[in-house]
């Protein structure tokens, strides 16, 4: 994937109108709108309509922000015993619910050609429904503290917009808690692949326990893939998916610049690798907002997910 988005490709529009609304004070406002679209179910089963999973699939299915890249990190590196070697992710990972020119298609059979193991890895921010499911895949989620995701997404999307400036942290929390908005999804993405869990070919990880133990993670994905690490093949996968070396190779996973908003600047992917942070950026009323919204629609949906076990501490 290019560093920076050709000026003439599907993302001029939305670089425009955001331009505009820049200027005119609207910016958050914009910012809304194409929140509200990526949120849509309209566009959703379209993206792997026809489609049929393969043995070599490793579905990487995490909510937006929840440790997406790390994910595809470890099972790239693990796919290759520790020796995946790519400019970026999204040369070797197709991601068919991604907007951005570029993105290795769906149906390159290169990735998987090239790795020792055949397999490879397939990022989608959707939810269960949404994705094609075949006992013969794999299929790995992550589950973060939505109060995170929200810290971590308002950092990412106003930096790769370059709208920083223009929503604050407040305005920020009331389009981000909207039901429409993408953090809305959340309880429906997490319901849908924790009911999944139980199947041999689905593992859910928990993102404070992946950072506890880095090791006994590349173990369970290993396993998850019915793939074999020698002890230097393991040692090297851990390495290469520790935080201080992905931060070093920041490039392989950012976003592409958008010319218009941001200059030569890109969005940067991955900020502090922290959990349980959230009481630096939302206030104590504002949490609670958020987890009650994220209960009541858990409870709704009939799921059995234990949030208030999980994430009502932090």
């Amino acid at each position: 994937m290019k560093e920076a988005v050709p000026l003439l490709s599907p993302l001029l529009p939305p670089q425009l109108i955001l331009m505009v609304a820049r200027k005119l004070g609207f910016g958050r406002q914009a910012l809304n709108f194409i929140i509200t679209k990526i949120a849509s179910k309209d566009r959703k089963p379209k993206v792997f309509a026809g489609y049929e999973p393969a043995a070599h699939d490793v579905f990487v299915t995490c909510f937006s922000k929840s440790g997406t890249n790390w994910a595809l990190q470890l099972t790239e590196q693990i796919s290759h015993r520790g020796e995946a070697d790519f400019r970026h992710i999204h040369d070797v990972a197709p991601w068919p619910d991604g907007d951005f020119p570029g993105i290795v298609p769906l149906d390159d059979p290169g990735p998987r050609n090239r790795a020792p193991t055949g397999l490879r890895s397939i990022k989608t921010a959707l939810e269960a429904d949404y994705v094609p499911y075949d006992p013969r895949a794999k299929y790995l989620c992550i589950a973060r503290d939505p109060k995170e995701i929200s810290i971590s997404a308002y950092h990412f999307l106003t930096g790769i917009f370059g709208l920083r400036e223009y929503i604050s942290p407040e305005q920020w929390f009331e389009m981000d808690i909207a039901p429409d908005s993408i953090l809305g999804t959340w309880p429906g993405h997490m319901a849908g692949y924790w009911a999944w869990r139980d199947r041999p070919n689905v593992l859910v990880l928990l993102y404070p326990e992946m950072k506890k133990d880095l090791p006994g993670t590349v173990d369970k994905i290993a396993e998850l893939l019915e793939v074999d690490l020698d002890e230097q093949q393991r040692a090297e996968v851990i390495r290469k998916s520790g935080f201080a070396y992905m931060t070093s190779m920041e490039s392989c996973f950012a976003p592409p610049r958008l010319p218009l908003l941001t200059g030569k600047n890109r969005g940067k992917m991955m900020r502090s690798g922290k959990s349980g942070k959230s009481s630096e950026f939302l206030s104590s009323e504002q949490r609670g907002e958020l987890d009650a919204r994220m209960l009541a629609t858990l409870d709704k949906l009939g799921s059995d997910f234990p949030y208030s076990e999980l994430f009502m501490s932090s």
